[in-house]
C-alpha cells in the first residue's frame, strides 16, 4: 500500500477521519462520538471514539496504521499545554508522526490553502484559531467570555423569554416561538426543562432552537435581530484578537479569514453577515472565505501540508472530488 495521510476533526457532536493519499485521493473515511476530553465521559473515553473513528477509515481504505506517514489530529479540548500532553502520550505509540492542535485550526487550509489565516467556526459552539505568516499560533480555547455559535444563540434567547416573562425585558415574538419549537405550552415549562434536576434538556437539545432564532430575527423581532448582531460582533472581536496575537495584521496586507461550522454555512445566515460586518473594523484587510471542505478536510491537508506535500489546485480538487457524501458529515 502506498503512503498515506491521516487528518482526524474531534468535537463534541462527533470524531471524524480521513485516510487519504500523497495525491489528495481520499481512499477512508470513518466516524465516531464525541472525542473531546473535556465533553466525553472521561478521557479514555474520549481517545477511544477518536482511536474508533480512525479505524473506520482505515478499514474502508484497506490499510493499517504503519500505512500512516503524517498525521494531523485537530482535537476540540486540546486548550492548555498538559491537555496537549495527554493527547501526546496517548498516540506516542500509535501515530509516531503527528501534530495535535486544537480543532479550530482545522478549517484554515479550507480557505487558506497556505495554511495561513483564521478559521472562525460556529456550530454547537464556537472556535477561532490563527496561524500568523511566522508560524505564530493562537487559539480562542478557554479565553472566550461570550457564549457563541448555537448554544449562544439559545442561551440568549432563553434568557430575553424569562426577562419578558417576567416583564423585565421587551416583549418578543420569541416567547412563542421557542416553546413551539420543542412542543411546549408556554416559557414557564421552557424553563423547567431547561433548568430542572432530573432529564434537563441536553446541550444539542438547547442548541436545536437556534434557527428558529436567526429565522425569527429574519422575520424581523427587534430582541432577536440583536442577539443575532451580536453573535456576529463577538464571532468578528475574536477574530481580531486573533489576528494581533499571530501578526496576521501588523504586514499591512490582505488576512485571509475563513467561515465554517452550521450557523455561519446556512444559506442566507444573519450571523455570517452580522460577522462580515463588523469583520473590517476587527482585522483590516480581511479577506473571507465560505469553506467549502469540511474541518477535518482542512486536517488531512494539514496532515499532506506538514508532511511536504505541495497542495497544487490537483490536491485540493482531489480531495474535494472523493470526500464521502454530505450525510457522513451531518451531525
Amino acid at each position: 500500500m502506498s503512503a498515506l495521510y491521516l487528518g482526524v476533526d474531534a468535537g463534541n457532536s462527533k470524531t471524524a477521519a480521513l485516510v487519504c493519499d500523497v495525491a489528495g485521493t481520499i481512499a477512508g473515511a470513518g466516524r465516531s462520538g464525541c472525542g473531546d476530553i473535556y465533553g466525553a465521559a472521561g478521557p479514555e473515553a474520549a481517545v477511544a471514539e477518536v482511536l474508533a473513528a480512525i479505524d473506520a477509515a482505515l478499514a474502508q481504505a484497506g490499510a493499517s496504521r504503519a500505512d500512516i506517514v503524517g498525521a494531523a489530529f485537530r482535537l476540540a479540548g486540546v486548550d492548555w499545554p498538559e491537555d496537549r500532553a495527554y493527547w501526546e502520550n496517548a498516540l506516542a505509540g500509535r501515530y509516531p508522526s503527528r501534530s495535535i492542535l486544537n480543532d479550530g485550526y482545522a478549517a484554515i487550509r479550507c480557505g487558506e490553502p497556505s495554511g495561513v489565516g483564521i478559521a472562525v467556526a460556529a456550530g454547537t459552539a464556537a472556535a477561532i484559531a490563527a496561524r500568523g505568516p511566522d508560524g505564530a499560533l493562537w487559539d480562542m480555547g478557554w479565553w472566550g467570555q461570550h457564549a457563541m455559535g448555537a448554544l449562544g444563540l439559545a442561551s440568549e434567547a432563553f434568557r430575553a423569554v424569562n426577562l419578558a416573562e417576567l416583564g423585565l425585558g421587551r416583549e418578543t415574538a420569541l416567547t412563542a416561538a421557542l416553546p413551539a419549537h420543542y412542543g411546549l405550552s408556554s416559557v414557564a415549562e421552557l424553563n423547567h426543562w431547561f433548568t430542572r434536576r432530573e432529564g434537563a434538556a441536553t446541550h444539542p437539545q438547547k442548541a436545536g432552537c437556534a434557527r428558529v432564532v436567526t429565522a425569527t430575527a429574519a422575520a424581523g423581532d427587534p430582541v432577536a435581530v440583536e442577539i443575532v448582531r451580536a453573535q456576529g460582533r463577538h464571532l468578528a472581536t475574536y477574530a481580531g484578537v486573533a489576528a494581533r496575537r499571530t501578526g496576521l495584521t501588523s504586514a499591512g496586507g490582505a488576512v485571509g479569514v475563513v467561515l465554517t461550522g452550521s450557523v455561519l454555512m446556512a444559506d442566507a445566515s444573519p450571523v455570517a453577515e452580522a460577522m462580515l460586518a463588523e469583520l473590517p473594523a476587527h482585522v483590516p484587510g480581511a479577506v473571507p472565505h465560505r469553506s467549502a471542505l469540511p474541518p477535518v478536510a482542512g486536517a488531512a491537508l494539514d496532515a499532506l501540508g506538514e508532511g511536504g506535500v505541495p497542495l497544487t489546485g490537483a490536491v485540493l480538487d482531489r480531495l474535494m472530488g472523493t470526500l464521502p457524501p454530505k450525510a457522513f458529515f451531518e451531525t
